[in-house]
């Protein structure tokens, strides 16, 4: 049965396997040789030479899909599907990087999800992070708030303490407060950003453990251990942002919401890399070109968009000019 199949294939393609044709050849001669040998009786019987029966399947034109597209090659192939597979194997189309400008309103048009969802800016460096002398950390005060609920917890005492609530910390305290969060291991911390006064750094330092995995240790580089406590809470709650360099790396960090302006999202992307430049290793040598290698900006769930490296340096200048202009209206 399943030869008869495979010949029923064959014979619809316009093939023929060696095998059948070679016994359908056989066959007219044994016939002949049988009706020569009983005399011509079945000879002068039979009226007209009937024609093989592979002579139409060896003249049948070969049969193609209906789609238009030409038929597979081996009868392992169902012939009336398209053969795709090459092109889903093909090389994929490079996208061209974009104008900042336009890469931030390509990803506020992507943006489908329910919730208004944040615009991030993923940049690799050409740094090595294997290297202590090549980290790169800082924090920036965007020009527009980034919208994330911020929580600022102060470690600070007597007068220090006192102008940090004016400020609007949300926790304020001293050694009862590291006390307590001893005592809880790290489960009673529900603040998203601490400052601290120099003057607690010598009992800060047993809570490293709980707030370093967390990003929440003060840091003098990143003005958060300060004596202005006051003055760098207003800064956090204004919206400033830190960033980190990761173990690939990449620098993570949040510059707004899919809800604000363009122009506004491209304020703070200028703001972000100005921070990333004031932050370079000394060992990088040259200008952005030299130490940043690619940029993309995505939203929360959307896809990411390059940014072209000249469009940054652009920002960055405008980024400046406001700054220089909001220091001499202040």
């Amino acid at each position: 049965m399943l030869s008869r199949q495979l010949e029923a294939f064959l014979a619809q393609r316009g093939l023929q396997s060696s095998s059948s044709s070679g016994s359908e050849a056989e066959s007219p001669e044994a016939a002949a040789g049988s009706s020569g040998g009983s005399g011509g009786e079945t000879g002068a019987s039979s009226s007209g030479d009937p024609a093989p029966a592979t002579a139409a399947s060896a003249e049948a034109p070969a049969s193609t899909s209906g789609s238009g597209w030409p038929a597979p090659e081996g009868p392992w192939l169902d012939p009336s599907r398209p053969r795709l597979l090459p092109r889903l194997l093909g090389p994929p189309r490079k996208r061209r990087p974009l104008p900042l400008l336009e890469a931030l309103e390509a990803v506020k048009e992507g943006a489908r999800a329910k919730f208004d969802e944040t615009v991030e800016a993923h940049v690799r460096l050409k740094v090595d992070p294997r290297r202590g002398d090549q980290m790169v950390r800082g924090a920036t005060l965007l020009p527009h708030s980034a919208g994330r609920p911020v929580r600022v917890a102060v470690f600070a005492e007597g007068d220090a303490a006192e102008a940090a609530r004016a400020a609007g910390a949300d926790v304020v305290g001293g050694e009862e407060l590291i006390a307590s969060i001893l005592e809880s291991k790290g489960r009673s911390i529900d603040f998203t950003a601490a400052v601290a006064h120099p003057d607690m750094m010598r009992s800060l330092v047993r809570l490293g453990k709980l707030l370093g995995p967390k990003g929440l240790m003060p840091n003098p580089k990143l003005g958060t251990l300060t004596a202005d406590v006051a003055g760098a809470v207003r800064e956090v709650r204004r919206g400033r942002v830190e960033f980190k360099m990761d173990r690939t790396a990449i620098v993570h960090a949040p510059i707004g919401k899919v809800s604000m302006a363009p122009s506004q999202l491209y304020a703070n992307m200028g703001a972000l890399t100005a921070a990333l430049l004031r932050a370079k290793p000394d060992v990088i040598k040259g200008g952005l070109p030299k130490y940043v290698a690619k940029v993309t900006v995505a939203s929360t769930m959307g896809r990411g968009f390059e940014v072209e490296a000249s469009s940054l340096l652009a920002a960055v200048d405008a980024a400046q000019d406001a700054a220089a202009a909001a220091a001499s209206g202040a």
